[in-house]
């Protein structure tokens, strides 16, 4: 066994904590209006139809159906689909 630390050791021991982020609701899952779908640093999802965008760029459903993954413009967006009466 060593005597002394070695050279760095002591200032090692830090790492920030896991920010959680991705996909909470994945296509074709039935949810509730207020649901987090997407947890995204940027716009990597846009929003489609019924879907917020909050603060964070956090994708959430404004209306309870079916989540659908798609692409308008070239670019990947989350939308709800309401069942039909």
């Amino acid at each position: 066994m060593a005597h002394k630390k070695g050279a760095s050791s002591s200032r090692n021991g830090r790492d920030s904590h896991a920010q959680r982020l991705g996909v909470k609701r994945f296509g074709g899952q039935l949810v509730n209006a207020g649901e987090i779908l997407v947890r995204q640093r940027g716009t990597k999802f846009h929003p489609g139809d019924l879907v917020g965008r909050g603060r964070d760029d956090t994708l959430f459903a404004l209306a309870p159906g079916h989540v659908t993954f798609g692409s308008k413009r070239g670019r990947k967006t989350v939308s709800i689909t309401t069942p039909q009466v």
